[in-house]
């Protein structure tokens, strides 16, 4: 039994490759049976997986790989296995390189039965003992046999033979039934008929359909990639079109078949993101908390650089542990400036957060003033997987470009990709100098808090501390 492993996306997307052996190995490893570009396809693990025959079935194990591994969507278990059908779509990270998998089966070979050979039929030709016996039988049959009736001579005709008596009964009764036969075969025919140009309509109609989505993705695709790269988000835009441009490829390539529908499926939940995130004003979102958002600096390490924002007008600062924090105690000089500004004022640690899951910390400015604070802080994190989300805050610190002494933010656009109870993760751009940026909502509320991810996720895979825990922290120090 052999595979054929035919790659959809990445560098060596259009490569088809085939395997008759019972492990399969997939990486970036030089030495992997499915080897995939070194430096290219990143989002594939150096040992990513393999794919097993068990069985009799072909299955992928999953090594657990980085960023995990997809059959038609659904994410293998890491360190787990999941079975093979011929036409699955595997994915090597949810942003990765895909393949589509045929499994080549042994055909058996037909079996060809040669009809009994008819006994000879000798009409007119018996011995009289043959046609005494052939009509005793006749005779002896019961009356579902042969018709009850026969056909009788006229009164000045003679009798006819037995057997013509019978040969004239099966000859109708035969007629009968070619009668039926045929009526139910122009029927049939003509349900087929029917049937055939009823699905032709349907297949005419669901390509309308297939082209319809595919135009219309491709409108709200380059408008949001635009949009995107306005932002500077070069990373989501890149990744939204390598998908599409996959996902468009299986539809045409493969119509009609499971992957082709899995495809249009996949292809409509990204159309409804991008339009999701046409609608999010993410220009208020920014005018309305910008002010608020605060470029920290701290004698941690060689001078820590990060991210906070004010929640008070008293000046109290919202940022993570870890910036204030280390194994060596805490900073001893913190200074802030908030964005668009070029004035630095020193601020002291109020209070840090308890447990793994509590990378948070609250500051206090030392200048007395009035501060600028950010629009709100949810109570709890009233979003779903999949909603747009935007953060604020200085991404690489000073590396990026700013306005004199001025610190300018950076508006990062993305989405909730996991929701649990200690943990908002989000797809989104985070590097050093994002810790401790704020994460809003469509409405510019606050719901979490950029606390770190993933080191091998290049960025996109990004922890957030929940809303609630903020609010738990910092109550009544406003």
């Amino acid at each position: 039994m052999s595979i054929e492993l035919r790659i959809l996306g990445g560098a060596r997307a259009g490569h088809s490759q085939t395997f008759e052996k019972s492990v399969i190995a997939i990486g970036r490893h030089p030495m992997s049976d499915l080897h995939f570009d070194t430096k290219k396809d990143l989002d594939v693990s150096t040992r990513h997986g393999e794919i097993r025959v068990i069985e009799g079935r072909y299955t992928i194990h999953d090594s657990q790989s980085t960023n995990g591994t997809f059959v038609n969507g659904q994410r293998v278990p890491s360190g787990g296995s999941r079975e093979l059908r011929d036409g699955d779509i595997v994915a090597f990270g949810r942003e990765g390189p895909t393949i589509e998998v045929h499994v080549g089966k042994a055909q058996p070979a037909p079996q060809v039965v040669a009809p009994a050979a008819p006994a000879p039929t000798r009409i007119g030709s018996e011995t009289p003992a043959e046609k005494t016996r052939k009509s005793a039988v006749f005779d002896a049959s019961p009356p579902d046999a042969v018709p009850t009736t026969m056909p009788t001579a006229p009164p000045n005709q003679p009798r006819r033979r037995t057997d013509e008596r019978i040969a004239i009964a099966v000859h109708e009764r035969t007629r009968r039934l070619l009668i039926i036969v045929s009526a139910a075969v122009l029927v049939l025919g003509g349900l087929a008929v029917a049937f055939y140009l009823s699905g032709q309509r349907e297949a005419a109609t669901r390509d309308r359909e297939i082209e319809t989505l595919l135009a219309k993705n491709d409108t709200t695709s380059r408008a949001f990639q635009a949009r995107l790269q306005g932002m500077n988000d070069t990373a989501l835009a890149n990744g939204l079109r390598r998908r599409n441009d996959s996902l468009t490829k299986i539809i045409r390539g493969t119509r009609g078949t499971k992957a082709a529908a899995d495809a249009q499926v996949r292809l409509q939940k990204d159309n409804e993101l991008q339009q999701k995130f046409s609608r999010v004003d993410f220009a208020s979102v920014r005018n309305v908390n910008d002010a608020a958002i605060v470029f920290i600096v701290t004698n941690l390490g060689q001078g820590l650089e990060a991210t906070g924002f004010s929640v008070s007008k008293g000046g109290l600062v919202v940022t993570n542990r870890h910036v204030v924090v280390d194994s060596s105690g805490r900073a001893t000089t913190i200074n802030v400036k908030f964005a668009d500004t070029g004035k630095w004022l020193h601020a002291h640690v109020v209070r840090v957060g308890e447990g793994e899951q509590m990378d948070l910390a609250v500051i206090q400015i030392d200048e007395p003033g009035s501060y600028p604070k950010v629009r709100s802080i949810s109570k709890t994190v009233d979003v779903q997987v999949g909603d747009p989300i935007a953060s604020l805050g200085f991404p690489m610190g000073t590396d990026t470009p700013m306005d004199g002494s001025a610190v300018k933010t950076t508006l990062t656009p993305g989405t909730v990709s996991k929701l649990v109870p200690d943990v908002l993760q989000i797809d989104s751009y985070a590097t050093h100098g994002s810790s401790g940026s704020p994460v809003f909502d469509v409405h510019g509320h606050v719901i979490g808090v950029v606390w770190g991810g993933p080191t091998e996720a290049r960025g996109r895979i990004v922890y957030a501390v929940p809303a609630d825990r903020i609010t738990a922290l910092i109550q009544g120090q406003k």
